[in-house]
């Protein structure tokens, strides 16, 4: 019997299996096109550093900057009704402790309060307080914590009214 197969001798060169394919002229065209696009992005990237006018001062942003003073919690012309009234200074009735609480909160300790109010804010205790302002047709409405004192105001709110 014969043999089914027939065997020949090895060619010279490597199986056709094992051989890579070429590098196709597409794929050097597109490497030179990539190589190119990462090459300009450098150099306009160094450029546009050169050019920079350098470090630039800081400016604070923060949340904790950021100061809402709440509105007056009576009108206007409900201020200039203390002025003619008895003020109710409520805890600020002693004169050294509203002294104090007026230093605090940048004012003479010795200015004539004109009018005063204790009133709830939020559901806790406050004073308005009535200070006379800059010019005589002016005053100043200032709400109060009831614990105001030389070292916390407790501002709640400020405004500037005309007097009628």
């Amino acid at each position: 019997m014969e043999p089914t197969h027939t065997v020949t001798s090895a060619s010279t060169g490597p199986a056709a299996h094992a051989r890579r394919p070429g590098i196709h002229r597409r794929r050097l065209i597109a490497a030179g096109i990539g190589l190119a696009a990462v090459l300009t992005a450098v150099g306009l990237g160094t450029a546009a550093l050169l050019k920079s006018p350098g470090p630039t001062a800081s400016t604070l942003t923060s949340a904790s900057l950021i100061t809402v003073t709440p509105a007056m919690p009576i009108s206007s012309r409900e201020l200039n009704g203390l002025i003619a009234r008895s003020p109710d200074f409520g805890p600020l009735a002693d004169p050294k402790r509203r002294a104090a609480c007026l230093s605090a909160l940048g004012y003479s300790g010795s200015v004539q309060v004109l009018g005063a109010e204790t009133l709830q804010v939020d559901g806790r205790p406050a004073i308005v307080l009535v200070l006379p302002g800059d010019q005589p047709d002016v005053i100043v409405g200032v709400t109060v914590s009831a614990n105001c004192s030389a070292v916390d105001t407790g501002l709640i709110a400020d405004t500037t009214v005309r007097r009628p």
